[in-house]
């Protein structure tokens, strides 16, 4: 199993651009079951956010409500995926608080890697980015 990214979902959902097309096919293969993808709950978070600061709040609940659909069961965050958050912002200082939760997550969790447009991710020896562009 592999962790999918914020920025895959808001691609899929914004305007147009390079990542867009991607991002919605791979959306479209988690609808039909044809890849192993799961999110974890700081990508609710992160949805509800971006959306609440762009004054879209409905469009915020509209899309978890969508993403309840894809993945009912996200990845919970507990007090071992905060300590290994700790580490990796003490190891990695280009790395933000919520990147480093997801990094957290795909190591602890024992995942295949992370489903990102967010090349940071590149830099940590500890988790595999896989490009929307070439999964």
């Amino acid at each position: 199993m592999k962790l999918l990214d914020t920025n895959i979902i808001l691609y899929a959902e914004g305007k147009e651009h390079p990542y867009k097309k991607h991002c919605v096919s791979i959306i479209k293969d988690i609808g039909a079951g044809r890849t192993d993808l799961n999110i974890d709950v700081e990508t609710l978070q992160e949805i509800l956010h971006v959306y609440s600061s762009r004054n879209e709040r409905e469009r915020a609940i509209l899309t978890l409500e969508k993403l309840f659909i894809l993945f009912p069961n996200p990845i919970s965050i507990t007090k071992r995926e905060v300590e290994r958050t700790k580490e990796l912002m003490r190891s990695y200082p280009e790395l933000s608080a919520r990147d480093a939760v997801h990094a957290a997550v795909v190591i602890t969790h024992q995942l295949e890697g992370i489903v990102s447009t967010d090349k940071v991710f590149d830099k940590l020896s500890e988790i595999k980015r896989i490009d929307p562009s070439y999964r």
